[in-house]
Formats: C-alpha cells, structure tokens, sequence
C-alpha cells in the first residue's frame, strides 16, 4: 500500500515527537526519582513508555503505508534542574505535539487515509489529556507554592 507522501511526512514528523518526549520523560523521572520526588519519577516513567508505545505504533503506521520510518532530527532535550523548569518544557513539547497533529489529522481527512487520520486522533487524544494533566501541576505550583507542592511529589 503507497502512502501520500504527506501523510507519511506527517507521521514521521510526529514521530520525531514521541522519540523526544520518551528520552526527554525519561531523564526528567530519573531527575526527579533522584531528588526524591517519587510520585513524579512514576508519572514520568509511565508516560516515556506511553511515548515508546506510541512510536512503534506510528513506525508501523508509516511501514504498512511503504514508506521509510525517518523521523525529523529528534528536539534538543534539556535536563531541567528544576521541577517547575521540567514540567514547563514537557508542556512546550506537548503543545507543539498537539498543534502538529491537528493539522496532520485534517491533512490525513484530505487525502482520503482515514486509518491514518484515526491514529492521530487517538495521539492527538492522549497529547491533549498530558497538556491539561501538565496545565494542572503546573497551576498547583503556583497555588500551593514550590515547597507545599514538593512535598506532595515525596510519595503517591
């Protein structure tokens, strides 16, 4: 089956998101696991391998249309030294994620490729429940304070 090419390049620019958040979630659990924050470390380890399971998903995707799972250079990650640094820089990558699939959901309508256009919906779904999740704790941040909401990330 031949894939639009743009479709493909949609997917494999989104790909090159979901390998980014998976290293990016990765190191920030590592960070945080190693501050004691474990309640954090959890989350973050759950969502890498959301992203890991993601990305097989469109590798597959972008295979079974006959094309070459290439993402775009993956983003620059940062080992933020702070919390509240971390989860700023997981909600720019989110949105980003998000503001690529709306566009990639309504170009994989336009070109017919509704399997396609499914799973991005589906990611689209899940990067908008990850937004709304980092939008939350980072508004506790800023209500609770730095200190009370740290403390709140010792266990879960």
């Amino acid at each position: 089956m031949k894939g639009d090419a743009r479709v493909v390049a949609d997917l494999n620019r989104y790909l090159s998101f979901e390998l980014t958040g998976h290293r990016q979630y990765l190191l920030h659990a590592a960070m945080c696991r190693h501050w004691g924050f474990e309640r954090l470390a959890r989350i973050q380890d759950a969502y890498s391998a959301e992203e890991t399971q993601h990305a097989a998903r469109i590798a597959a995707r972008i295979l079974m249309l006959g094309a070459s799972a290439l993402p775009e250079e993956l983003r620059t990650i940062a080992g933020a030294p702070t919390v509240p640094e971390q989860l700023a820089l997981d909600r720019a990558l989110v949105h980003d994620a998000a503001l690529h699939l709306r566009a990639a959901v309504e170009r994989a309508e336009g070109c017919a490729d509704y399997v396609s256009r499914d799973l991005l919906r589906e990611m689209l779904d899940d990067e908008e429940r990850h937004e709304h999740w980092l939008d939350t704790e980072i508004g506790l941040v800023s209500s609770l304070g730095l200190e009370n909401y740290l403390q709140a990330q010792l266990r879960d």
